[in-house]
Protein backbone atom coordinates (compact mmCIF):
# COMPACT_ATOMS: atom_id res chain seq x y z
CA UNK A 1 0.00 0.00 0.00
CA UNK A 2 1.40 3.41 -0.94
CA UNK A 3 0.07 6.89 -0.24
CA UNK A 4 -2.76 5.36 1.78
CA UNK A 5 -4.05 3.44 -1.23
CA UNK A 6 -6.40 0.48 -0.87
CA UNK A 7 -6.97 -2.15 0.25
CA UNK A 8 -8.09 -0.72 3.60
CA UNK A 9 -8.63 -3.27 6.36
CA UNK A 10 -9.61 -3.48 10.00
CA UNK A 11 -7.64 -5.92 12.17
CA UNK A 12 -8.56 -7.56 15.45
CA UNK A 13 -6.47 -7.76 18.63
CA UNK A 14 -4.55 -10.68 17.17
CA UNK A 15 -3.63 -8.78 14.05
CA UNK A 16 -6.02 -10.80 11.87
CA UNK A 17 -7.80 -9.02 9.03
CA UNK A 18 -11.55 -8.63 9.65
CA UNK A 19 -12.66 -9.00 6.05
CA UNK A 20 -16.32 -8.11 6.60
CA UNK A 21 -15.64 -5.11 8.81
CA UNK A 22 -15.93 -1.68 7.22
CA UNK A 23 -12.61 0.14 7.79
CA UNK A 24 -12.84 3.01 10.27
CA UNK A 25 -10.94 5.20 7.84
CA UNK A 26 -13.79 4.87 5.34
CA UNK A 27 -16.54 5.40 7.91
CA UNK A 28 -14.83 8.57 9.12
CA UNK A 29 -14.10 9.92 5.62
CA UNK A 30 -15.42 13.53 5.43
CA UNK A 31 -17.39 12.88 2.22
CA UNK A 32 -18.96 9.71 3.60
CA UNK A 33 -20.05 11.59 6.72
CA UNK A 34 -21.31 14.60 4.71
CA UNK A 35 -23.56 12.39 2.59
CA UNK A 36 -24.84 10.47 5.57
CA UNK A 37 -23.61 7.18 4.09
CA UNK A 38 -23.12 4.12 6.26
CA UNK A 39 -20.94 1.68 4.28
CA UNK A 40 -22.40 -1.72 4.95
CA UNK A 41 -20.61 -4.70 3.41
CA UNK A 42 -17.66 -5.15 1.07
CA UNK A 43 -18.30 -5.89 -2.58
CA UNK A 44 -14.56 -6.09 -3.17
CA UNK A 45 -12.84 -6.51 0.18
CA UNK A 46 -10.83 -3.46 1.18
CA UNK A 47 -11.77 -1.54 -1.98
CA UNK A 48 -15.51 -1.35 -2.76
CA UNK A 49 -18.38 -1.10 -0.27
CA UNK A 50 -22.14 -0.77 -0.70
CA UNK A 51 -24.42 1.47 1.31
CA UNK A 52 -27.61 0.10 2.92
CA UNK A 53 -30.76 0.71 0.84
CA UNK A 54 -32.63 3.95 1.51
CA UNK A 55 -35.94 4.18 -0.35
CA UNK A 56 -34.58 1.57 -2.74
CA UNK A 57 -31.41 3.56 -3.44
CA UNK A 58 -27.97 2.06 -2.88
CA UNK A 59 -24.51 3.33 -3.79
CA UNK A 60 -21.12 1.77 -4.35
CA UNK A 61 -18.21 3.53 -2.65
CA UNK A 62 -14.88 2.72 -4.22
CA UNK A 63 -11.58 3.65 -2.58
CA UNK A 64 -9.42 4.73 -5.51
CA UNK A 65 -5.83 3.71 -6.03
CA UNK A 66 -4.02 6.94 -6.83
CA UNK A 67 -1.21 4.99 -8.50
CA UNK A 68 -3.60 4.08 -11.36
CA UNK A 69 -5.15 6.24 -14.09
CA UNK A 70 -8.71 5.52 -12.89
CA UNK A 71 -9.64 8.97 -11.57
CA UNK A 72 -8.31 10.84 -14.60
CA UNK A 73 -9.83 8.40 -17.10
CA UNK A 74 -13.20 8.41 -15.33
CA UNK A 75 -13.23 12.22 -15.42
CA UNK A 76 -12.32 12.27 -19.10
CA UNK A 77 -15.04 9.78 -20.03
CA UNK A 78 -17.69 11.33 -17.80
CA UNK A 79 -17.50 14.79 -19.29
CA UNK A 80 -17.89 13.58 -22.88
CA UNK A 81 -21.38 13.82 -24.39
CA UNK A 82 -21.73 10.98 -26.90
CA UNK A 83 -24.51 8.42 -27.44
CA UNK A 84 -21.84 5.71 -27.37
CA UNK A 85 -20.66 6.77 -23.92
CA UNK A 86 -21.68 4.04 -21.47
CA UNK A 87 -19.60 5.23 -18.52
CA UNK A 88 -21.58 4.89 -15.31
CA UNK A 89 -22.67 8.24 -13.83
CA UNK A 90 -20.79 8.93 -10.64
CA UNK A 91 -18.97 11.44 -8.51
CA UNK A 92 -15.29 11.67 -7.70
CA UNK A 93 -14.62 13.19 -4.31
CA UNK A 94 -11.95 15.85 -4.07
CA UNK A 95 -8.55 14.71 -2.79
CA UNK A 96 -8.48 17.97 -0.81
CA UNK A 97 -11.03 16.57 1.66
CA UNK A 98 -9.59 13.11 2.04
CA UNK A 99 -8.50 10.13 0.01
CA UNK A 100 -10.37 10.17 -3.35
CA UNK A 101 -13.48 8.04 -3.55
CA UNK A 102 -15.71 7.17 -6.51
CA UNK A 103 -19.42 7.05 -5.65
CA UNK A 104 -21.72 5.38 -8.19
CA UNK A 105 -25.27 3.97 -8.19
CA UNK A 106 -25.68 0.27 -7.44
CA UNK A 107 -27.49 -0.90 -10.57
CA UNK A 108 -28.54 -4.31 -11.90
CA UNK A 109 -26.23 -6.99 -13.30
CA UNK A 110 -25.77 -7.58 -17.02
CA UNK A 111 -27.21 -11.09 -16.75
CA UNK A 112 -30.39 -9.84 -15.11
CA UNK A 113 -30.93 -7.42 -17.98
CA UNK A 114 -30.73 -10.19 -20.58
CA UNK A 115 -32.67 -12.62 -18.43
CA UNK A 116 -35.70 -10.33 -18.13
CA UNK A 117 -37.12 -11.45 -21.48
CA UNK A 118 -34.46 -13.62 -23.16
CA UNK A 119 -35.49 -12.44 -26.61
CA UNK A 120 -33.04 -12.19 -29.49
CA UNK A 121 -33.65 -8.46 -30.18
CA UNK A 122 -33.16 -7.54 -26.52
CA UNK A 123 -30.01 -9.66 -26.21
CA UNK A 124 -28.48 -8.16 -29.34
CA UNK A 125 -29.46 -4.66 -28.19
CA UNK A 126 -27.56 -5.18 -24.93
CA UNK A 127 -24.55 -6.59 -26.78
CA UNK A 128 -24.66 -3.58 -29.10
CA UNK A 129 -24.41 -1.24 -26.11
CA UNK A 130 -21.39 -3.22 -24.90
CA UNK A 131 -19.62 -2.75 -28.23
CA UNK A 132 -20.66 0.91 -28.41
CA UNK A 133 -19.07 1.60 -25.05
CA UNK A 134 -15.81 -0.06 -26.05
CA UNK A 135 -15.78 1.75 -29.41
CA UNK A 136 -16.26 5.07 -27.58
CA UNK A 137 -13.36 4.44 -25.20
CA UNK A 138 -11.14 3.34 -28.06
CA UNK A 139 -11.98 6.52 -30.00
CA UNK A 140 -10.33 8.40 -27.12
CA UNK A 141 -7.34 6.01 -27.13
CA UNK A 142 -8.50 4.47 -23.86
CA UNK A 143 -8.52 0.71 -23.28
CA UNK A 144 -10.64 -0.59 -20.41
CA UNK A 145 -8.42 -3.69 -19.99
CA UNK A 146 -10.87 -5.55 -17.72
CA UNK A 147 -14.10 -5.95 -19.68
CA UNK A 148 -16.24 -8.64 -18.04
CA UNK A 149 -19.81 -9.19 -16.85
CA UNK A 150 -18.84 -8.11 -13.34
CA UNK A 151 -17.74 -4.71 -14.64
CA UNK A 152 -21.01 -4.04 -16.47
CA UNK A 153 -24.22 -2.84 -14.86
CA UNK A 154 -27.62 -2.06 -16.29
CA UNK A 155 -30.89 -0.30 -15.62
CA UNK A 156 -34.61 -0.67 -16.08
CA UNK A 157 -37.43 1.86 -15.83
CA UNK A 158 -37.60 1.50 -12.06
CA UNK A 159 -33.88 2.10 -11.46
CA UNK A 160 -33.78 5.04 -13.86
CA UNK A 161 -36.43 6.77 -11.74
CA UNK A 162 -34.39 6.32 -8.57
CA UNK A 163 -31.04 7.69 -9.71
CA UNK A 164 -30.29 11.00 -11.43
CA UNK A 165 -28.57 10.87 -14.84
CA UNK A 166 -29.33 7.15 -15.23
CA UNK A 167 -31.15 6.16 -18.42
CA UNK A 168 -33.58 3.22 -18.62
CA UNK A 169 -32.56 -0.03 -20.30
CA UNK A 170 -28.93 1.00 -20.63
CA UNK A 171 -25.62 -0.78 -20.04
CA UNK A 172 -22.91 0.99 -18.04
CA UNK A 173 -19.19 0.28 -17.62
CA UNK A 174 -17.62 0.38 -14.17
CA UNK A 175 -14.15 -0.19 -12.67
CA UNK A 176 -11.49 1.67 -14.62
CA UNK A 177 -8.72 0.63 -12.24
CA UNK A 178 -6.84 -1.22 -14.97
CA UNK A 179 -7.71 1.20 -17.78
CA UNK A 180 -4.96 2.82 -19.80
CA UNK A 181 -4.60 5.98 -21.84
CA UNK A 182 -2.61 4.84 -24.85
CA UNK A 183 -0.27 6.79 -27.17
CA UNK A 184 -1.76 5.32 -30.37
CA UNK A 185 -5.24 4.44 -31.53
CA UNK A 186 -6.73 1.15 -32.80
CA UNK A 187 -4.89 -0.25 -35.79
CA UNK A 188 -1.63 1.42 -34.74
CA UNK A 189 -1.05 0.44 -31.11
CA UNK A 190 1.43 -2.39 -30.57
CA UNK A 191 1.08 -5.11 -27.96
CA UNK A 192 1.64 -4.34 -24.28
CA UNK A 193 2.09 -6.49 -21.20
CA UNK A 194 -1.38 -7.36 -19.93
CA UNK A 195 -2.36 -6.31 -16.39
CA UNK A 196 -4.35 -8.71 -14.17
CA UNK A 197 -7.94 -9.17 -15.34
CA UNK A 198 -11.01 -11.33 -14.81
CA UNK A 199 -10.32 -13.49 -17.85
CA UNK A 200 -7.32 -15.70 -18.38
CA UNK A 201 -4.84 -15.09 -21.14
CA UNK A 202 -5.59 -16.51 -24.56
CA UNK A 203 -3.19 -19.44 -25.05
CA UNK A 204 -1.13 -18.15 -22.16
CA UNK A 205 -0.15 -15.00 -24.05
CA UNK A 206 1.15 -12.22 -21.79
CA UNK A 207 1.49 -9.46 -24.40
CA UNK A 208 -1.55 -8.31 -26.34
CA UNK A 209 -2.81 -5.42 -28.46
CA UNK A 210 -4.82 -3.63 -25.70
CA UNK A 211 -7.67 -2.67 -28.01
CA UNK A 212 -7.94 -6.21 -29.32
CA UNK A 213 -7.85 -7.46 -25.72
CA UNK A 214 -10.94 -5.39 -24.92
CA UNK A 215 -12.75 -6.86 -27.93
CA UNK A 216 -11.65 -10.40 -27.03
CA UNK A 217 -12.91 -9.95 -23.46
CA UNK A 218 -16.17 -8.51 -24.79
CA UNK A 219 -16.63 -11.70 -26.83
CA UNK A 220 -16.01 -13.83 -23.73
CA UNK A 221 -18.50 -11.71 -21.80
CA UNK A 222 -21.17 -12.12 -24.48
CA UNK A 223 -20.45 -15.84 -24.67
CA UNK A 224 -20.74 -16.19 -20.89
CA UNK A 225 -23.99 -14.22 -20.88
CA UNK A 226 -25.52 -16.41 -23.58
CA UNK A 227 -24.55 -19.57 -21.74
CA UNK A 228 -25.89 -18.41 -18.37
CA UNK A 229 -29.14 -16.94 -19.67
CA UNK A 230 -30.03 -19.34 -22.50
CA UNK A 231 -28.08 -22.44 -21.41
CA UNK A 232 -28.10 -24.75 -24.47
CA UNK A 233 -30.75 -22.82 -26.38
CA UNK A 234 -28.99 -19.56 -27.26
CA UNK A 235 -29.89 -18.03 -30.66
CA UNK A 236 -27.67 -19.24 -33.50
CA UNK A 237 -27.09 -15.78 -34.96
CA UNK A 238 -25.90 -14.51 -31.57
CA UNK A 239 -23.48 -17.44 -31.21
CA UNK A 240 -22.09 -16.91 -34.71
CA UNK A 241 -21.57 -13.22 -34.05
CA UNK A 242 -19.78 -13.89 -30.75
CA UNK A 243 -17.50 -16.46 -32.42
CA UNK A 244 -16.62 -13.91 -35.11
CA UNK A 245 -15.80 -11.23 -32.54
CA UNK A 246 -13.75 -13.69 -30.50
CA UNK A 247 -11.64 -14.50 -33.54
CA UNK A 248 -8.80 -16.98 -33.83
CA UNK A 249 -5.88 -15.86 -31.71
CA UNK A 250 -2.51 -16.13 -33.44
CA UNK A 251 -0.39 -14.42 -30.80
CA UNK A 252 0.22 -11.13 -32.62
CA UNK A 253 3.02 -9.12 -31.01
CA UNK A 254 2.31 -5.94 -32.98
CA UNK A 255 -1.11 -4.68 -34.16
CA UNK A 256 -3.58 -7.54 -33.77
CA UNK A 257 -5.51 -8.74 -36.83
CA UNK A 258 -7.07 -11.79 -35.20
CA UNK A 259 -10.48 -10.20 -34.61
CA UNK A 260 -12.46 -7.12 -35.67
CA UNK A 261 -12.03 -3.71 -34.13
CA UNK A 262 -14.73 -2.53 -31.74
CA UNK A 263 -15.98 -0.15 -34.42
CA UNK A 264 -16.33 -2.88 -37.03
CA UNK A 265 -17.96 -5.23 -34.51
CA UNK A 266 -20.45 -2.52 -33.57
CA UNK A 267 -21.24 -1.74 -37.20
CA UNK A 268 -21.99 -5.36 -38.08
CA UNK A 269 -24.10 -5.86 -34.97
CA UNK A 270 -26.10 -2.72 -35.78
CA UNK A 271 -26.94 -4.26 -39.17
CA UNK A 272 -27.82 -7.63 -37.64
CA UNK A 273 -30.08 -6.01 -35.06
CA UNK A 274 -31.82 -3.96 -37.74
CA UNK A 275 -32.49 -7.12 -39.75
CA UNK A 276 -33.73 -9.04 -36.71
CA UNK A 277 -36.12 -6.25 -35.75
CA UNK A 278 -37.38 -5.98 -39.33
CA UNK A 279 -38.05 -9.73 -39.40
CA UNK A 280 -39.86 -9.50 -36.06
CA UNK A 281 -42.13 -6.81 -37.50
CA UNK A 282 -42.84 -8.95 -40.56
CA UNK A 283 -43.67 -11.96 -38.38
CA UNK A 284 -45.99 -9.90 -36.20
CA UNK A 285 -47.76 -8.56 -39.30
CA UNK A 286 -48.20 -12.09 -40.64
CA UNK A 287 -49.60 -13.31 -37.31
CA UNK A 288 -51.99 -10.34 -37.24
CA UNK A 289 -53.22 -11.13 -40.75
CA UNK A 290 -53.72 -14.77 -39.79
CA UNK A 291 -55.68 -13.76 -36.70
CA UNK A 292 -57.90 -11.46 -38.79
CA UNK A 293 -58.46 -14.20 -41.36
CA UNK A 294 -59.33 -16.66 -38.61
CA UNK A 295 -61.84 -14.26 -37.04
CA UNK A 296 -63.45 -13.56 -40.41
CA UNK A 297 -63.72 -17.29 -41.09
CA UNK A 298 -65.38 -17.87 -37.72
CA UNK A 299 -67.85 -15.03 -38.33
CA UNK A 300 -68.69 -16.38 -41.77
CA UNK A 301 -69.22 -19.85 -40.32
CA UNK A 302 -71.57 -18.48 -37.64
CA UNK A 303 -73.78 -16.86 -40.31
CA UNK A 304 -73.98 -19.95 -42.51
Amino acid sequence: MSNGNPPWYEVDENGEIMILEVPARLKSHPEVIRRGFEPLIPIKIGVVYITPPSNGIEYYIKILDTDTEEARIFQQLSRRVDPRNHTIPGELTSPEVGHPLLITPALASLGSMVGLTKTLPRTLSIFLQLMEGIEFMHSLQIAHMDVCAGNLLGTDIHLSRLYPNVEPDRVYFIDFGSSLQLPLGPGFQYAITLPPSQYGRARGITRFDPYSWDVYCAALTMQQTLESCFENDSPLIARLYVDWVKGKERGCTTVCRCRPTARRARQLLSGILWGVRAWERVKNAIYSLKDCASIQHMEASSWS
